[in-house]
């Protein structure tokens, strides 16, 4: 999972000062990549719309860019090449294609470092996120313009659900849920990324309260994640119309509705603040000669791009200036629009840590504990209610491509064994959901006898290594409320020992263990959390299980080592 330099907040922030917020963004962009002075730029050569000195020959550099940039880039810079600008002497010219800001960033992050022979010389992303992850070293980069364009992230919905979001439009947090949003992997669309972005920032309390009610909203939305946005607003222009909302950038909706002008769809922006994409303009380092060349050629290209012919050019295009962010069109159904502050890269790195985690397809054995103690009360129900609702909100909360079996214990629940299986670990099928529900149900009539804790905790490990899938996290959560009783069975320190045997790194298994009320174990249930990297909560209540279900979800992949 691509990561964030670590530190400082390293996001530019937005104001609507022209020379304000070139300079904080300037300041930004030189913390993490070596940035050309492009305060002063000119030395470059002429300014654009100016008649240059005569040049021979030809001077070609590579762009590669956003696909919805490589029309009016093109455009720019064919006013570089009418006006001949010279690099070197050689008439400066420039081929635009269009490469999706994900392969970039995978080539640029591949072993090569972007170092081979056809790398393009300047690459413009949609978004400065993908500049900022680390995986390209930082010495491959040259950062020329911090922003050659702008466009407000905004939700394209129907006319009619427009109307009915009303306050749940405030903030990208309530709009994402209201608005049914489809998100697509965060990993890989700038789109998506910033929209969880901004329901990051929209999102209020302390550091563990702010975790816990991003984590919520993001499980919701990773549900139903889409393959594609772009595929998903396409779908306006079908019979079926838009099924739900898509986050999309405004340029994108402008263009989209200018193709299909008689299709139901209009852009939502969070009244709160929304968040920009903002064409940051980078050069990609080569040799120090040809490193020179192209840091002049982006130069010009970024100074032709910032004169009134060339913003002109972004605008028709659907763009904002991300001077004033005016509107690009009368007519448009955003106007003017609050930018949320920047997010910390603590913050950025969590929300792309948090979506890879919900990203992952589980196999997982919950096993809940039916002994005597269980009926006491905690809060308004019992252990065991609570421990069956926390069970039923958890299953909610996973895909259908999931697996989840379901274990009851107590002792000598069957037999001479201590534990008994209730459901088949299976995917999430409509009939295996309905019998999980069903057994589920049951559980509170099922109360009776001791806790037959360690023995029971080694066979479901032990189980969920012998059907391990390494296409999944491997999962055995566990949730009881007293101490181990059962006298003839492994003793804790048994049962550590054989967790330094048999974990094995090859099929590691995700462990969660949840002491339910005041008498759980937790000092026990913490020590085998350590043996096998697992984690141990304490719910005393109903409002500490949804976030201990919450967390547990957001820690699958890094277990205990989470910060």
């Amino acid at each position: 999972m691509p990561g964030r330099h670590a530190a400082a907040d390293l996001r530019p922030r937005r104001h609507h000062g022209r020379g304000r917020a070139l300079l904080v963004l300037v300041a930004a962009l030189a913390l993490i990549i070596p940035t050309a002075a492009f305060l002063g730029v000119r030395e470059f050569g002429a300014s654009a719309g100016s008649k240059s000195v005569s040049c021979k020959g030809t001077l070609r550099v590579r762009v590669a860019a956003a696909p919805e940039m490589v029309a009016p880039l093109k455009s720019v810079a064919a006013r570089v090449e009418k006006d001949k600008v010279p690099v070197g002497g050689a008439c400066l010219t420039f081929g635009v294609t269009a490469v999706s800001p994900r392969d970039m960033f995978t080539r640029l992050s591949g072993e090569t470092g972007g170092s081979d022979a056809n790398a393009p010389d300047l690459w413009v992303p949609d978004t400065f996120e993908w500049v900022a992850r680390t995986g390209i070293p930082s010495s491959r980069l040259l950062a020329l313009s911090p922003s050659l364009a702008a466009s407000p992230i905004v939700l394209a919905t129907t006319q009619g659900q427009a109307e009915k979001l009303g306050a749940d439009a405030d903030n990208w947090s309530t709009l994402a849920t209201s608005g049914q949003m489809a998100v697509a992997d965060a990993e890989r669309s700038g789109v998506a990324l910033s929209a969880l972005l901004g329901v990051r920032r929209s999102v209020t309390g302390e550091a563990e309260e702010a975790r816990s009610k991003l984590g919520t909203v993001l499980i919701k939305l990773a549900k139903d994640r889409v393959d594609a946005l772009d595929r998903e607003l396409a779908q306006a222009d079908t019979g079926a119309g838009l099924r739900r909302g898509v986050p999309a950038s405004e340029q994108q909706v402008l263009s989209f509705t200018r193709e299909h002008s008689d299709t139901d769809v209009v852009a939502v922006v969070p009244k709160n603040g929304t968040v920009l994409l903002d064409y940051p303009l980078v050069a990609i380092r080569h040799d120090a000669a040809r490193t020179a060349e192209v840091a002049a050629a982006g130069a010009a290209l970024a100074r032709f791009a910032d004169a009134p012919q060339g913003r002109d050019t972004f605008r028709k295009a659907g763009f904002r200036d991300y001077r004033d962010l005016a509107p690009p069109t009368k007519n448009a159904d955003v106007g003017t629009v609050k930018v949320l502050p920047p997010v910390t890269l603590h913050d950025a790195d969590d929300v792309l840590r948090s979506w890879a985690a919900l990203s992952l397809q589980s196999r997982l054995l919950a096993v809940v504990d039916v002994s005597g103690s269980m009926a006491a009360a905690a809060g308004s129900r019992s252990r065991i209610e609570l421990a069956r609702d926390a069970a039923g909100t958890a299953l909610s909360y996973f895909p259908d491509k999931g697996e989840v079996g379901l274990w009851e214990f107590s002792e000598l629940r069957d037999g001479t064994r201590d534990y008994r299986e209730l459901a088949k670990t299976a995917e999430l099928s409509a009939a295996h959901r309905a019998e999980l529900a069903k057994v589920l149900a049951k559980l509170p009539s099922q109360v009776s006898g001791g806790t037959g804790l360690y023995d029971t905790f080694l066979a479901a490990y032990r189980t969920a290594q012998n059907g391990y899938d390494d296409s999944k996290v491997n999962s055995v959560v566990l949730l009881t409320d007293g101490k181990d009783e059962d006298r003839t069975g492994v003793s804790l320190t048994q049962l550590l020992n054989t967790m330094k045997t048999e974990a094995d790194p090859a099929r590691p298994i995700a462990v969660i263990l949840v002491g339910i009320g005041p008498q759980a174990d937790l000092a026990s249930l913490g020590k085998i959390a350590d043996a096998t990297n697992g984690r141990a909560y304490r719910a005393r209540d109903p409002k500490d299980m949804e976030g201990i279900v919450i967390d547990a979800l957001l820690r699958r992949q890094c277990g205990a080592t989470c910060n």
